[in-house]
């Protein structure tokens, strides 16, 4: 017998149609319930590629006693984290500060007006190790409901409070100078973290870092600094290597599916050899604008990278597009109920399909007679292999590969999740334009203008052709993104028109006009426990950052630099989760005049001019006088002049400082010199002067 999911569109919530339990979908219906007969809720949250979301799923949701309790002492309510990012987002922030870490599934238990009094991730179904299974916590929190009601009620408050405040939280930036230096600091922080010897950043697992790599293959392409002449490493160099030696490694390895084309989710290992194996639209369309972008950042690498590149886009034409010309969001994990059995090869099942032993093959690919994949939990050997190379050869193989291709069509197939999201469609679109695939990009914007109409305004999804969902910022974020890529791509004006339309929706709708930057949830989204402004770069880019790089490239640069100066804090604090908001910092400073600099207006009647001084920001300087040691703003002229600062707190001057001089008609100079000292919170520079040239009278 059917659940209620069997009425959703979610793919996910439609693997438990059939669940013995009485699942709710997230709504107002599910939680009316669970006050009106008195009982907590169970939320589970998950997504339909995540393989512990399917082992839980077997264990626990299709077992009978399971359902009993949960049945009679619960309402349980299935999320799909895709479908609804904030409650994710919301309850995955409850998970982190319980527990220090985060994953999927998500696990919590709820009072009926949403509040979390306990939260956890996967659980097997039976004790283990000591560790209470599903069944045992699920006995326990109904028996607290029931005999310690206050202390849940007060862990829920106490929850809820922390959550409001980890959810609202602002990091005021100190001290920031924002120039190449400080740019330069982020690089040096990912060079410490970066792995030399496989690539990426720290250890294992090791997700395809896309805003890292997004923003050292920019920096990568600047003018060689100082050190280069020096014989000290050069930072374009290091980035460089960075990029390229991570992009390399992951092509390599097994997290790459060299069968069918595109990329695993993630490796378990540091070397990106052992995957687990869902593949989603986000990785493969973020890695694809990286192909584009390395292309002659190294000759050696160019051939390989490219290969990569083709290799998702017949993935993304052959499996992940749908008949209206938009992207699904994912394949499973799992197929025939095992993790990666899809994906995965005895060496009799090669050397069938090959028609007998290929010892170049075997060899360039690993391949093992006892197989070279370890199971993860228990680290022992399958007898399987997963395909990977250790370097790229001559051969690329391509006919075998097209052969175990062809005899891999025909098992079983991973679920194909026919979610087609917004924000990872703008990312396909503009890593499709960027590879140069144009028409199949475009055909992709067309669908999505045709949803909009059908909608009435941007949805967040559509699945099956039906559009459905109040779009979030990243939706509108990354859409822009990918329409003004396609728009300087092709010339038409259509597509940064109506790029142009969706920002102002973006501002109307999730602008802090306060703070600056730009909420994920708009005022029409349900509230939860606060409004986040995403700032900080996770499995994709950070929506603000997003929006800002589409807007530097309309030529929006003070609108974009008014959303890095929001996040600065975040980027002081956290510069290894900030990557894209560096990236577009570094392009608006390339773009702007380097400070300090001096200009000149002069007076209607010639008898005088303002001096423009303009200082980074984080530099000051000092009218006169200055403090002991260090030396005021001086005007100096061929002729007598009369000068006058602006009014500042101690003779602090900051930013654009406007600086007056006079001088008589009869003594109009030739040329003004302006000697200043500019100082950060760290440092004072020595004195520098500046000559400006007046027009001849």
């Amino acid at each position: 017998m059917l659940n209620r999911l069997a009425r959703e569109t979610s793919p996910y919530l439609r693997q438990h149609e059939e669940n013995p339990i009485d699942w709710y979908p997230w709504g107002d219906e599910a939680f009316a319930r669970a006050a009106n007969e008195d009982r907590p809720i169970f939320l589970s949250v998950g997504y339909s590629s995540c393989h512990w979301c399917h082992v839980m799923a077997h264990e626990s949701f299709e077992d009978s006693d399971v359902a009993e309790h949960l049945n009679r002492d619960f309402v349980s309510v299935k999320v799909d984290r895709e479908e609804r990012p904030d409650v994710d987002e919301a309850y995955m922030t409850a998970v982190q500060l319980s527990s220090g870490r985060g994953g999927w599934p998500m696990t919590l238990f709820l009072t009926p007006d949403r509040k979390p009094f306990f939260a956890g991730t996967y659980f097997p179904r039976d004790d283990r190790n000591g560790h209470p299974g599903f069944l045992t916590l699920v006995q326990g929190v109904a028996h607290a409901w029931q005999t310690r009601r206050a202390e849940l009620i007060e862990a829920a408050d106490t929850f809820t409070q922390a959550l409001r405040e980890a959810l609202g939280a602002a990091i005021e930036p100190r001290g920031i100078t924002l120039n190449r230096r400080f740019v330069d600091d982020a690089i040096e922080a990912l060079h410490g973290d970066f792995d030399p010897d496989f690539g990426g950043f720290g250890g294992a697992p090791k997700f395809p870092p896309h805003s890292a790599i997004a923003f050292l293959l920019d920096a990568s392409r600047r003018p060689a600094g100082l050190g280069a002449h020096l014989g000290v490493p050069d930072l374009a160099d290091q980035a460089r290597t960075m990029a390229s030696t991570t992009l390399e490694k992951i092509v390599l390895g097994g997290i790459h599916d060299h069968v069918g084309g595109g990329f695993h989710r993630y490796s378990t290992d540091d070397r990106w050899f052992l995957p687990h194996f869902e593949k989603m639209l986000s990785d493969n369309a973020l890695l694809l604008k990286a192909f584009a972008r390395a292309k002659g950042l190294d000759p050696r690498t160019d051939a390989l990278f490219a290969r990569a590149g083709n290799g998702i886009v017949d993935w993304l034409k052959r499996e992940m597009t749908s008949p209206e010309g938009l992207f699904f969001a994912a394949l499973d994990a799992d197929s025939d109920g095992e993790e990666g059995l899809f994906y995965l090869w005895s060496l009799d099942d090669i050397r069938d399909a090959l028609s007998g032993p290929d010892p170049a093959f075997e060899a360039a690919f690993g391949l093992r007679e006892e197989g070279n994949y370890f199971d993860e939990a228990t680290r022992r050997r399958t007898g399987l292999n997963v395909l990977a190379r250790t370097e790229d050869g001559a051969e690329s193989f391509d006919r075998q590969l097209s052969t175990l291709r062809s005899r891999r069509a025909i098992r079983e197939r991973p679920r194909l999740d026919e979610k087609a999201i917004a924000a990872w469609n703008g990312m396909a679109i503009r890593g499709l334009v960027e590879f140069g695939e144009v028409a199949l990009a475009r055909r992709c914007a067309e669908a999505w203008l045709e949803a909009e109409r059908q909608f009435g305004r941007l949805p967040h999804q559509v699945v099956h052709g039906e559009p459905s969902g109040l779009a979030f910022l990243d939706d509108y974020a990354f859409l822009v993104d990918g329409f003004v890529a396609l728009g300087s791509a092709t010339g038409s004006p259509l597509w940064h028109d109506h790029a142009r339309i969706w920002i102002g929706e973006i501002d109307r709708g999730f602008s802090d006009r306060v703070h600056g930057g730009f909420f994920a949830t708009s005022g029409e989204h349900e509230a939860l426990f606060g409004r986040t402004k995403p700032f900080t770069d996770g499995a994709t880019p950070s929506a603000n950052a997003t929006l800002a790089s589409g807007l530097v490239e309309l030529g929006e640069t003070t609108s974009a630099m008014a959303i890095v100066r929001a996040g600065l804090g975040w980027m002081q604090r956290a510069p290894l989760a900030t990557e894209s908001l560096y990236e577009v910092l570094a392009r608006c400073l390339d773009g702007r005049e380097p400070l300090p600099r001096i200009a000149v207006e002069e007076f209607a009647g010639r008898s005088g001019a303002t001096l423009w001084l303009f200082l980074d920001e984080g530099s000051l300087t000092y009218a006169d006088p200055a403090p002991p040691g260090l030396e005021p703003v001086r005007v100096t002229a061929d002729g007598p002049v009369e000068v006058r600062f602006p009014e500042s707190e101690d003779g602090v001057l900051t930013g654009a400082i406007p600086i007056r001089v006079a001088w008589r008609p009869d003594s109009r100079p030739g040329i003004l010199d302006v000697t200043f000292q500019v100082c950060t919170a760290e440092l004072c520079e020595l004195p520098q002067t500046h000559s400006v040239r007046l027009a001849p009278a």
